[in-house]
This record gives structure tokens, C-alpha cells and sequence, in this order.
């Protein structure tokens, strides 16, 4: 860098900054051309010129994201800077917030810039959590929630890096964003050694993380090299504290020796022959053969990854058909031909028919009713009942197919699962089978026959989705990316 710039930037001389520019306009540009390179934001963040960081992101806003010879950014040195001034005197405090202020800046600016990726792929996020800066970690997590799930070259997690730290405040900050957030499957990720958090924090001799982790995780994980977390600490018991195996056991945690492997209930080989089998890898979900309910859906040239290829403008048009269809169909249901009766029948004689044989007033009300049923009984109205209930169905189990995989799709799913129970009892309340016979008994049987199918195939592609998640897109994120994020 420009060795005027660089001392500019160290004072903090706003103005000297602005006679360098009158001088020579390109000095930015030129700055800006080099790959690695100590940019004047840099040298501001590191010395907590904030004034002046602010005038040059405001002149060359791309300087965010240089990075100099260790590949940090600004945002690293903001941090560092602060961590820096911890523990001085008094009269440092405001420089301390100065930094803090600089780096509320920097991710206002562009939250992206907490994924920038120094030495060992570390992001400001893993620098945060080492340095125990827990105030500037949720601020991380709030303006850039994805960054979660950035990783160091050793594939750790921010998790692994604040208990190899003992950051137990950034720590409870990232424990109480992943359960808020439903993210608590992040723990269960291994490092290059095959370590989940819970095992790292065993190895790092950290009691009161191992406490808060046994809430979240299965105690009796294995490692990459078959050991559980109780192993890990019988194997350094004379090194780590006792009072993590007290917590262990209390868990009732068990060696890998004592582990009983029970094979699949009769219920769940069901649901494994229904669902496909649970593979461990890409390659085995992609080698096994398709599942019972993957060859029919195949039929019906349905499938996660055929909906999923539909475009969004199409989708719109295809629920707003259906939508249609269901509430045409829900409203039928209500509305039947006919209609309700309004008032019981006599379900006994009158007083002043007492000389009347019992075979004549049976005879002559034959026809009882209670109020509410549907007047009409006939097979006709059997069959209305019949195929409406089979376009409601359809219906239905087309929305909730259109929208798996879909933000919020399980809720969606969930209302109009409610809504279909809705319509059967609905149906089962109101409509007299006695008056059809067998035709009429099977017809009861039929609607929660249809019920199961219809959320059959919806649970199906839910699980289908969920399983392509965990081998392919979330575990190729697990794996880090190597390039920066885009500008």
C-alpha cells in the first residue's frame, strides 16, 4: 500500500486522506487491483480510526472484502483490535467501543462479510467465538444466519472452535441460537477427527460444556474411530476433570463395548420397506433400488425432485386450481343435495294413539330420522358423496404436494391435514349409512382410507426431501466452501 495512505490511515487524518486523493485520483483503484493487500480500511481497523473507516468504505466500499497477506479482512482486524483493549484501563474503555462501533459498521455495511475466510478458513464468526466475544457473535448470527455453517480447514464448526477455547459465554450464545433457530443438528457435525462437539468438549476438559451438550445430543455417539464420549475420558481419565465423568454417567453414558446393537422393530422394517431403507451415504441412497412407494409414485410421475423442478410461476397457478377445487368440494360437503332434517322423528306414539297396534305405528314410521342427518339416503347421493369426497381428496393432496419443500411447507401441511379430518367427521356426523346398506358401510370405510393416502404421499416426499437434504446439499455444506462469498 502507499506508504503516504498508510500513515494517513494510522492517524486517522480524514483530510490528509482527501489532499492524497486531489493529488492522485487512482491511488484507490490501484489499491484495489491487487489480490492480498493492506488496504487503508484495514490499517483504520486495526488502530480504531473509525471516522476514518467510515470516509474510506464510503469512497471504496469493495475494500470490505480485501483481504491482506494472512487473507484477513477489515472485519478480522476490528476484531482483534477490540480484543486487544479487554482488560486495559479506564480510560481505554471508549476506544474499546470505538471497535465495537467499527464492527457494527463493517456487517451494517454488508453482512456478508462476516464469511470472509482468513488463515485456516477462519471467518470473523470462528474468530469471535475464540476470542469469547460473545456481544459480536450474535451480532454475526443476526445479520448472517448461513454463516453457521461455515467451517475451518480442520472442518470445524464454531461450535468445535469455542470449546477448544473454553469461550463458555460465546459458547451459551451459540447453544441458545441453535435451539431457537432448530439447528441443533450443526452439534452432531465431526471434525477432521471425527469429533462431534460433545467429544471435543470431553477432550478439551470442559465440564460445564459437557453438561449444557448432553441436553441436546445422544450421549453415546461414536466417533470416527468407534469411541463414545464415556471412552474418550476413561482413555485421559488421569488428565481431564472427574466431574466429567460424573456427568457422563449420570447421563448414563456406556463404552462402545457396552453398547447392544438392537436390530429394526417389526413397525419400523414397515416403514423401511414403504420408505426406502436408511442409507449412510450418497452413494448407497443412489446404488439401492427405489422403494415400494417410489415405484408407484414414478407411475404418477411424482417425486420430490419433480416438484421440485416445477417453476414457481407455474406452481401458483396449479394451487390456486386446486384451492378452487377443495373449497367447491368442502362446500358440497356441507351442502349436501337434499339437505337436513331439522327436528327428530316421533320416536314414540302419541298418547291419543294408545289404541293403535304396535305393527301400525311401526309401519307408519318406518322412516326415523334425528335432526342434522341428511335427508336424502338414496345410492345416488352415495355416489355425489363418493366422487366428491375423491376430488377433495385429490385436491388436497395436490396442495400438499405442490408445496414440499417450500418454506414453512410441514405447517401447511399440518392445516390441511386438520381441515381433511374436518370434512370426515363432518361427513361421519351427518350422513346416515343404515339407509345404504353395504354400499353405505363401505363408504365409511373409505373416507379414512382416503385420509391416509392423501397424507401418504405429501409424509413420503417429506421424507424423501429430508433425506436428499442430509446426504446432498446440507452435508456438502458441512464440508465448507473454498471460494468467498460473492460481493
Amino acid at each position: 500500500m502507499d506508504e503516504r495512505l498508510q500513515n494517513v490511515a494510522m492517524e486517522g487524518n480524514v483530510d490528509a486522506l482527501y489532499s492524497a486523493l486531489a493529488e492522485d485520483p487512482y491511488v484507490l483503484e490501484r489499491i484495489d487491483q491487487v489480490p492480498f493487500v493492506t488496504t487503508p480500511l484495514h490499517t483504520a481497523a486495526r488502530e480504531g480510526k473509525i471516522h476514518f473507516a467510515k470516509e474510506i468504505l464510503n469512497l471504496k466500499p469493495s475494500f470490505a472484502w480485501k483481504r491482506d497477506h494472512l487473507g484477513r479482512s477489515p472485519l478480522h482486524l476490528a476484531l482483534e483490535g477490540k480484543h486487544l483493549q479487554e482488560g486495559l484501563s479506564l480510560r481505554d474503555l471508549n476506544l474499546e467501543e470505538k471497535y465495537q462501533e467499527l464492527v457494527t459498521w463493517l456487517i451494517k455495511h454488508d453482512s456478508e462479510v462476516v464469511r470472509v475466510k482468513a488463515k485456516g478458513m477462519v471467518t470473523p464468526l470462528h474468530y469471535a467465538a475464540q476470542l469469547n466475544d460473545e456481544t459480536s457473535l450474535a451480532d454475526f448470527l443476526y445479520v448472517c444466519p448461513l454463516s453457521i455453517e461455515e467451517l475451518t480447514v480442520k472442518s470445524e464448526t464454531v461450535i468445535h472452535v469455542a470449546v477448544k477455547n473454553g469461550s463458555l459465554k460465546a459458547f451459551k450464545v451459540l447453544l441458545g441460537w441453535l435451539r431457537r433457530f432448530n439447528k441443533e443438528e450443526i452439534l452432531k457435525w465431526k471434525d477432521e477427527e471425527g469429533n462431534n462437539a460433545l467429544h471435543t468438549a470431553v477432550s478439551t476438559n470442559q465440564p460445564q460444556m459437557v453438561k449444557l451438550l448432553i441436553g441436546y445430543m445422544k450421549v453415546n455417539i461414536k466417533n470416527s474411530k468407534g469411541l463414545t464420549a464415556l471412552d474418550m475420558f476413561y482413555d485421559r481419565q488421569g488428565s481431564l476433570d472427574a466431574a466429567v465423568g460424573d456427568i457422563l454417567l449420570a447421563a448414563k453414558a456406556k463404552k462402545a463395548s457396552e453398547l447392544i446393537y438392537r436390530g429394526p422393530t417389526i413397525l419400523k422394517k414397515i416403514f423401511i420397506h414403504l420408505l426406502g431403507s436408511e442409507k449412510t451415504s450418497l452413494v448407497e441412497h443412489f446404488s439401492g433400488g427405489l422403494s415400494f412407494s417410489g415405484r408407484i409414485l414414478k407411475r404418477f410421475s411424482l417425486g420430490y425432485r419433480r416438484v421440485d423442478e416445477v417453476p414457481l410461476e407455474v406452481r401458483n397457478v396449479l394451487l390456486v386450481v386446486a384451492i378452487l377445487i377443495a373449497t367447491a368440494t368442502y362446500q358440497a360437503a356441507l351442502s349436501p343435495p337434499g339437505g337436513y332434517w331439522q327436528d327428530d322423528s316421533n320416536l314414540q306414539p302419541a298418547a291419543n294413539n294408545t289404541g293403535i297396534s304396535n305393527s301400525t305405528w311401526i309401519q307408519e314410521h318406518s322412516e326415523q330420522h334425528a335432526a342434522g342427518e341428511m335427508i336424502l339416503g338414496s345410492q345416488e347421493q352415495l355416489l355425489f358423496f363418493t366422487f366428491n369426497s375423491l376430488a377433495f381428496f385429490t385436491s388436497v393432496c395436490f396442495i400438499s404436494t405442490l408445496v414440499t419443500g417450500l418454506p414453512f411447507y410441514r405447517i401447511i401441511i399440518t392445516m390441511t391435514s386438520w381441515m381433511v379430518f374436518s370434512y370426515y367427521f363432518s361427513i361421519r356426523e351427518t350422513f346416515n349409512d343404515t339407509e345404504c346398506g353395504f354400499l353405505g358401510f363401505l363408504f365409511i370405510f373409505f373416507l379414512p382410507a382416503s385420509f391416509l393416502a392423501i397424507n401418504y404421499i405429501p409424509f413420503f416426499l417429506d421424507h424423501q426431501h429430508s433425506k436428499l437434504t442430509l446426504h446432498g446439499r446440507r452435508k456438502n455444506l458441512r464440508w465448507g466452501s473454498f471460494e468467498q462469498p460473492k460481493m
